[in-house]
């Protein structure tokens, strides 16, 4: 067996039982990096302090054996982003689309809804609770 062979079955060995690599980790090593360079940009201290504390994080995390609660946070962590960059994508939708269509949201249940501009006012029936109401587009 190799020098390389013997050292990646060591590291494997030694990685057995813990959490590993995840998103939320990745994510982690990534704001680091940012602050490590905001923080060399900028002379701050208090950035450099906050980048190692994310490098530090980011490593706990990685050898970890308490895998079922780093894989709770993780989970956790990738509703937030999808949530987050879901609402990203329809805010730029919505500023794309602002010439054609007027934005508003329900009085009731504050459901955001659209009307095509230049059609008039206009009775609306909420989708989601049904609410009638008036409109001017």
């Amino acid at each position: 067996m190799s020098f390389l062979q013997n050292l990646r079955q060591r590291f494997a060995a030694f990685m057995s039982g813990r959490n590993g690599f995840d998103q939320l980790g990745l994510v982690c090593i990534v704001c680091s990096l940012v602050l490590q360079i905001a923080a060399s940009l900028t002379g701050s201290s208090a950035l450099a302090v906050l980048s190692m504390a994310a490098y530090g994080y980011s490593i706990f995390r990685i050898f970890s054996r308490k895998s079922y609660k780093r894989q709770q946070e993780n989970e956790r962590f990738a509703a937030w982003w999808a949530n987050s960059r879901t609402k990203t994508m329809q805010f730029w939708k919505r500023l794309k689309l602002m010439r054609q269509y007027k934005y508003f949201k329900c009085p009731q249940c504050k459901a955001l809804l659209r009307l095509s501009r230049g059609a008039g006012e206009k009775e609306i029936c909420c989708p989601k609770c049904q609410n009638r109401f008036r409109m001017k587009s």
